[in-house]
């Protein structure tokens, strides 16, 4: 299955939590995105979802 990229054009990295308000990725996590297999690509996807959910219920 092809992992397509999570961003959704709202590219600012918070300055508190570090993460895109827009995708919940790192930097890293951006940058590195098209050299990733789909595996790696799937638990980005996850973990930002987790990231979103945990960030928002503050």
């Amino acid at each position: 299955m092809l992992i397509e990229s999570p961003c959704i054009g709202v590219c600012l990295i918070n300055k508190e939590h570090h993460f895109c308000e827009g995708c919940f990725r790192s930097q890293d996590e951006i940058a590195q995105w098209i050299a990733l297999d789909e595996t790696q690509k799937k638990e980005i996807v996850e973990l930002a979802s987790e990231r979103q959910i945990k960030l928002i219920s503050f």
